[in-house]
């Protein structure tokens, strides 16, 4: 990256201003004094260097004080740019994130605000932007949802509303219902005079609403495909006030919008929405803590932390009544063993006869948990797995022959237990499907929409068959005839605690594609799912499923009803850390102590875990990781 000279500083004191370094030294997260000599200025929120430690230091202006400390003070050497790109909102949204994490600023500032171009700003209108107007255009109401139009009403008026919103499922044209319906409360939003930010999970959800909500205002995107100098770029427009509606992935729930009026998120339970790098926050817990704004939080489905703002009184409850769903939701059956009269076959002959006669009436579904093409294999005459004999990791069936997962090297396959050499899958990948499929439907188009593959967006109302992993599910023009949800027991049986709910959102999300039972709309879950969780779906009750599982939490002591934190590193620091911590512990195992209280004593123990941070870093100890609230 090109960088443009900032100002170098004479050094000789002035005036103190206090400081945040880019530091990821936990004792380092606090203000330093430095002077700033007469003559120069230094905005808040700006870039600056400074000498710490002996070193050039990176960091930010974050006050403008007298200095308490009695000794000379060091002064800044040089005004990286005068650009306030910190501003003193998002200041304060990084300190209230990082302390609901355990966590450092200067870890989550890096996530929100991106590494200068100068070339860049050095181009860009920093002009403030006109401020939003009411659009021309006609927006949908929200009289199918209860309690819907009070919400617009609230937001056109400036309030600050918050509710979490249970989305009606269908489409409309080729877009999914729920961007058709969000229109209303964008415009309610701009007819107010703010703006909007609107935080999805994914690049393709990012340029489907962007494209919806095109004639209501400007829009901008924020993602993660954006080069460097772009996503500056879009940053600096967002924080001019130069776009109407930000939309963009987790990172984007930081944009510095001035005048925000409403902030959107979607499927905040989504993986795609958890930061992988310290402190982790979700983009949820950046939602909710940002201040002087009105916040819907919306899905097909109900999250589980959704459902907890609902439980708390923190949100309202946004929901069409029972009667309305019926109406715009597909049929959905989850059949078992002696429903399909004993047929284990991946698409049964009840399913299979299910989507023959949906094509006569236009495109149909099948949605499958994973890519790939046959992920693991067993021995065809005991059972047992089949292992690489050269670095004993995982056989999988390709194209090309049977090879590692690990290592790459085509094989052999002889069964260690029995000598055998027949092998059988049992974790099938959307590639194999596709070619069962095409089999299967000899005569009809076969679509495989996946990343491997490439992701399909849109398919047109013609019959064909549409095969998809989660996520990758094209819209239909009208929605879909029909839709199969196969290997269901494989997403319900993942280990971790989130696996039931993951699965019941993706199998909303397919079933939400597809058209109202009163246009002959069907979807089938097959393969053997946990009851409770497709008996969710059959009954389109999510938000009776969320409360359920939030119930048995706080039962079990789990998160989000208790506050939890993962920490990983070697057993003896996490016994040293655990000894000084006031809560239930679970562990040490395999490098990880679980750490857990009620949410009313939340804050002790952040501010423990904090401390312990702290000092560990002061005293050059090894580092343990923290994970508050992560999935288990």
């Amino acid at each position: 990256m090109d960088e443009l000279p900032g100002l170098e500083i004479p050094r000789h004191e002035a005036r103190a201003v206090q400081v945040l370094l880019e530091t990821p030294l936990p004792h380092l997260d606090q203000h330093f004094d430095y002077a700033l000599p007469d003559g120069v200025e230094a905005p808040l929120g700006c870039r600056v260097k400074v000498r710490f430690g002996g070193r050039q230091q990176d960091a930010f202006v974050v006050g403008h004080a007298p200095s308490q400390h009695a000794g000379r003070l060091l002064p800044i050497t040089k005004v990286v740019s005068p650009l306030s790109v910190l501003t003193p909102e998002i200041l304060e949204l990084c300190a209230d994130v990082a302390h609901a994490m355990a966590g450092s600023t200067p870890d989550v500032v890096r996530l929100a605000v991106p590494a200068r171009a100068a070339r860049v700003e050095l181009a860009a209108n920093l002009e403030p932007g006109p401020m939003p107007v009411a659009p021309e255009a006609d927006l949908p109401t929200w009289g199918d949802y209860e309690g819907g139009e009070r919400f617009l009403e609230h937001v056109r008026r400036g309030e600050l509303p918050r509710a979490v919103w249970s989305a009606l499922p269908g489409v409309v044209g080729e877009i999914p219902r729920w961007q058709h319906d969000l229109r209303a409360a964008v415009g309610a939003c701009l007819a107010s005079g703010r703006r909007v930010l609107i935080v999805v999970p994914t690049i393709s959800a990012v340029e489907s609403v962007s494209a919806v909500l095109g004639d209501l205002g400007s829009v901008v995107q924020q993602h993660g495909e954006l080069t460097p100098p772009d996503r500056y770029r879009v940053f600096l427009r967002a924080l001019s006030g130069q776009c109407d509606i930000v939309v963009g992935t987790r990172s984007a729930v930081y944009a510095p919008v001035p005048d925000l009026g409403l902030i959107v998120i979607w499927d905040c339970d989504d993986e795609n929405l958890f930061e992988q790098h310290a402190p982790y926050p979700t983009a949820l817990h950046a939602v909710v803590r940002r201040r002087e704004t009105a916040v819907l939080i919306g899905s097909l489905s109900r999250p589980v932390r959704a459902q907890l703002l609902v439980h708390d009184a923190w949100a309202k409850d946004i929901s069409p009544a029972r009667a309305t769903f019926r109406a715009a939701a597909a049929r959905v059956d989850a059949p078992d063993e002696s429903a399909l009269r004993g047929d284990r076959s991946r698409l049964p002959e009840a399913a299979f006869r299910m989507l023959r006669g949906a094509l006569e009436h236009g495109p149909v579904l099948i949605h499958t948990p994973r890519s790939g093409y046959l992920h693991a294999i067993r021995c065809a005459e005991c059972g047992e797995s089949v292992r690489c004999p050269h670095c004993n990791g995982p056989i999988t069936i390709t194209p090309g022959g049977t090879a590692c997962t690990w290592c790459g090297r085509l094989v052999h396959v002889r069964c260690a237990e029995c000598g055998g050499t027949a092998v059988k899958a049992y974790r099938v990948g959307a590639e194999r499907t596709w070619e069962e499929i095409g089999r299967q439907f000899p005569s009809v188009p076969v679509v495989l929409s996946n990343a491997r593959a490439g992701i399909t967006r849109v398919v047109g109302p013609q019959p064909r068959v549409v095969i998809a992993t989660p996520g990758s599910e094209p819209v239909a023009e009208g929605g879909y005839a029909a839709a199969a949800i196969l290997d269901a027991a494989v997403a319900t049986a993942r280990p971790d605690l989130d696996a039931g709910l993951t699965a019941v959102g993706r199998w909303f999300h397919v079933a939400g594609l597809v058209r109202s039972a009163g246009d002959g709309g069907r979807v089938m879950i097959l393969g053997g799912p946990e009851r409770r969780a497709a008996d969710a779906v059959v009954r389109w009750d999510a938000a009776g499923y969320a409360a359920r599982e939030l119930e048995e939490r706080e039962e079990l002591h789990f998160p989000p009803a208790w506050r939890t934190a993962k920490l990983t590193g070697e057993a003896t620091d996490l016994d040293a850390v655990g000894a000084k911590l006031e809560a239930e512990l679970l562990g040490p195992v395999d490098g990880a102590l679980i750490v857990r209280v009620p949410r009313r004593e939340g804050r002790e123990l952040l501010d423990q875990l904090r401390a312990i941070t702290r000092e560990r870093s002061a005293k050059k100890l090894a580092k343990v990781n923290v994970r508050v609230d992560a999935p288990l």
